[in-house]
């Protein structure tokens, strides 16, 4: 995907010939060749063996270089077939058009995978998805794994192995290993975070660029990832899902193994929405799916670089919390009531502490300070240091606290022993403890850091990160596959077969309602009739009470528009009248064989409406949705989606984080809603989708009248559209290529194709310049120059 849009389509994910080669290979090579390798280290094709024998790498590096005997020193190679032994990755440093041969090249060699580093693929138009379709034939042929195109690669801080060209390298920094990785699909800006990520003291396991991700995604790497030791927190940049479901498949692994999953998810673009025949569609955006995935399989969303960098300190420091209570420690009053705000946007408690703890602290700390919560160490902290240490023991001592922060700052002059004093604290205790440092010159945050304690500048992001770390170490479990009982998918079938035969991809009303009534959805009692006199008949055979007259035609979406409702009528003659003027209004818009749908009024009593759904997602496959409904549903704006299916506490939970989830509890007198009842519509309804994912589009019950507790939940209106007659809903809970990737069930072989080779190209930064033709010079196939590092 580029900044403009979607990329051409090009070929569909390769399928492997044969068993795929592991990752390791890439994830850790013991011997790189760079096919291509300059000898100039400044121009892009050098740079890879530059970077490979000046950070250290102990493997073997192996220049192929036909015109060269040597490269930066090391014996260059004329073809693969010259180097002797196994050649676990190559680095292919050509430009687009060769790619594809040198694909093939190195899978007669042997070697299990590749990076193709060039950019002029699908990202740049039609031309480029032609290289990029022979590309993808290639993987297809060989099965061998392939990184990029259009990528910068990789780094391997433990290993030292760095087949990649960027400039974040420049330089002879300090690399800092350590237990985060990192996976983007942006090139330059992912650098930009890794370069940040390390000058803040995070060390990483990996760095991995995935580019158009033709084969190998940040997804199958993130699955990959999660099974490791070496990476406990896992960092992502996403500007595209091509496959939700394996993204989940990787989240529910790193949610096994206790490991945070932290993303950032740009492109918040809801432009396809705006073209859906349903409300649901357009109350599931494309961006609140992925919100909804990412709480329901407890992928931790951030916003943006600093967010994510945030929550990366707090995770590697290893440490959960058991609860939200915070505990603030600050040389500033001010300071920390503004942390107490911030943590309470965040979910954190801030409260006073007890009487009797509030005189143990008074007795550690001057007698102007505060020993609430917060606690105002007062200035006096900048002459008398040992004030902190005092408080700290309290604190330290005290059983309300789950997490600690400390707040400082211009206290550089005291940076020893203040440092000292947090790292012997922060030793003493398995709780969080988080330091923000405003002011001085960053050595004091550069020392913290080093010993493992979260530092940072700013009490909003402090009380962000901690807040992140709650919603973690207190995670809900993961969705269970529960089926609820009572459910007839065969009687579901037939209703649409029906509507099938007939030739058309839209239910009516009545069908719409026996399709979620198959499930276990109580539907409000109704009979269809032709015309108003059958109408009269109808409503005397509901009971003669009130009833609504609606018009009844799948080519309908919205009656209530055209006039085709009339609500609480009594009596035949207005049972008549009303029949005739929705006949009417039916005319008026042209709309032909329309019939009617005569509805006993449901009776209930202060009832609360809801709107649930059903969408097809083209990455997450089927999800639900439920949220406030009723003809203001669109003006609410109230709603939650999640991935089907949902089992009964996952429904509880989503219907919890409604803006508006108090009025289920009852407000100004009203008695409680039936939210047992409401969780279970939901639970059914997420197993219709899931069931029938390969018919339906799209489905509303709106509104869903929900009643007191104990009184159930009665769908009013439902409507439901099917995929087109031929076609499909290719994303489902199957990978593009028809691969099973069970987001619920045991994980599949991670070994497989990954599933987003659907070409989407993610430039590095934006659409760059392709590696130019190969020249005669003597560097070698591809001699770009530096102006052209996509870096």
């Amino acid at each position: 995907m580029t900044a403009d849009g979607p990329v051409p389509d090009v070929a569909p994910h390769p399928a492997p010939r044969g068993e795929r080669a592991p990752l390791d290979a890439l994830l850790h090579p013991r011997s790189i060749a760079v096919l291509g390798a300059s000898d100039n280290p400044l121009k892009l094709s050098g740079r890879p063996v530059d970077l490979l024998k000046r950070y250290g790498f102990t493997g073997r590096v192996l220049p192929v270089n036909s015109r060269r005997d040597t490269v930066q020193g090391l014996k260059a190679y004329p073809a693969l077939d010259a180097i002797d032994g196994d050649i676990d990755l190559a680095m292919i440093m050509l430009d687009a058009t060769q790619a594809a041969g040198a694909l093939r090249d190195c899978a007669r060699r042997g070697i299990p995978a590749a990076i193709v580093g060039a950019a002029g693929f699908a990202e740049t138009g039609e031309s480029g998805a032609a290289l990029q379709r022979e590309l993808a034939a290639a993987v297809r042929e060989t099965g061998i794994r392939v990184l990029g195109p259009n990528c910068l690669g990789l780094m391997s801080l433990r290993d030292r192995a760095l087949p990649t060209f960027t400039s974040a390298l420049d330089g002879d920094r300090e690399l800092l290993a350590g237990p985060v990785a990192f996976l983007s699909q942006s090139g330059a800006f992912g650098t930009f975070i890794f370069s940040t990520a390390q000058q803040d003291g995070i060390g990483f396991s990996h760095y991995v660029n995935t580019g158009n991700e033709l084969d190998i995604s940040v997804a199958e790497l993130l699955d990959v990832l999660a099974g490791t030791d070496e990476a406990q927190v896992l960092l992502a940049y996403l500007e595209g899902v091509p496959d939700g479901r394996l993204l989940l498949r990787a989240a529910r692994r790193a949610h096994a193994a206790g490991k945070p999953l932290v993303a950032v998810k740009v492109g918040r673009s809801e432009a396809g929405a705006r073209a859906a025949h349903s409300h649901t569609a357009s109350l599931a955006g494309e961006d609140r799916v992925f919100d909804g995935a990412a709480r329901q399989y407890g992928i931790v969303r951030v916003a943006g670089m600093e967010p994510l960098l945030d929550a990366a300190q707090v995770f590697a420091a290893g440490r959960r919390t058991k609860g939200r209570r915070l505990t603030t420690l600050s040389l500033s009053g001010g300071a920390g009531v503004l942390m107490a705000d911030e943590a309470g946007a965040h979910g954190i408690e801030v409260a006073p502490w007890e009487p009797e703890w509030q005189r143990e602290m008074a007795a550690a700390i001057p007698p102007f300070g505060s020993p609430r919560n917060p606690v105002d160490l007062t200035a006096a902290l900048v002459s008398d240091p040992d004030i902190l240490r005092r408080g700290l023991a309290v604190a330290l001592r005290h059983p309300g606290t789950d997490m600690i922060a400390v707040l400082l700052g211009n206290a550089d002059a005291h940076a020893d022993r203040l440092t000292a004093t947090l790292d012997e604290a922060y030793r003493a205790t398995d709780r969080p403890l988080a330091v923000v440092w405003t002011g001085g010159d960053g050595r004091a945050r550069r020392r913290l850091r080093e010993r493992g304690i979260p530092c940072y500048t700013d009490p909003g992001r402090a009380a962000a990160a901690l807040g992140r770390l709650a919603d973690f170490s207190l995670r809900p479990p993961l969705p269970t596959r529960v089926r609820p009982s009572g459910i007839d998918t065969a009687a579901a079938r037939e209703v649409i077969a029906h509507a099938r035969q007939q030739g058309r991809t839209r239910l009516d009303e009545a069908e719409s309602a026996r399709l979620v009534a198959a499930y276990g959805l109580r539907c409000a009692e109704s009979v269809a009739v032709a015309d108003a006199e059958e109408a009269v008949a109808a409503a005397a055979r509901l009971g003669g009470g009130p009833v609504a007259v609606k018009l009844l035609s799948a080519d309908v979406a919205h009656k209530s528009e055209l006039g085709g409702v009339r609500l609480g009528v009594t009596g035949a003659d207005a049972v008549r009248a009303a029949a005739q003027d929705v006949l009417r209004a039916a005319g008026r818009a042209g709309i032909t064989g329309a019939r009617l749908l005569v509805q006993r009024m449901a009776a209930v009593d202060g009832a609360v409406e809801l709107i649930l759904g059903i969408k097809h997602d083209p990455a997450f496959g089927p999800v639900v949705i439920a949220g406030f409904g009723g003809v203001l549903v669109d003006v609410l704006d109230d709603s939650r989606v999640a991935v089907a299916p949902v089992d009964p506490p996952g429904a509880r939970r989503l219907l919890r984080t409604l803006r508006a989830a108090p009025v289920l509890d009852g407000v100004r007198g009203a008695a409680p809603r039936d939210l047992d009842a409401a969780a279970d519509a939901v639970h059914r309804l997420s197993w219709l989708a899931e069931d029938l994912a390969d018919e339906l589009a799209e489905l509303d019950v709106n509104p869903l009248l929900l009643g007191p507790a104990g009184e159930g939940a009665t769908a009013v209106d439902c409507l439901a559209v099917l995929t087109p007659e031929g076609a499909e809903n290719p994303d489902g809970p199957d990978g593009p290529d028809g691969t099973a990737v069970p987001a619920d069930g045991p994980y599949a072989p991670t070994a497989g194709p990954s599933a987003s080779a659907d070409g989407l190209a993610v430039s590095p930064d934006g659409p760059p310049a392709p590696i130019p033709e190969p020249s005669a010079s003597p560097d070698g196939p591809s001699a770009p120059t530096d102006d052209q590092d996509p870096a």
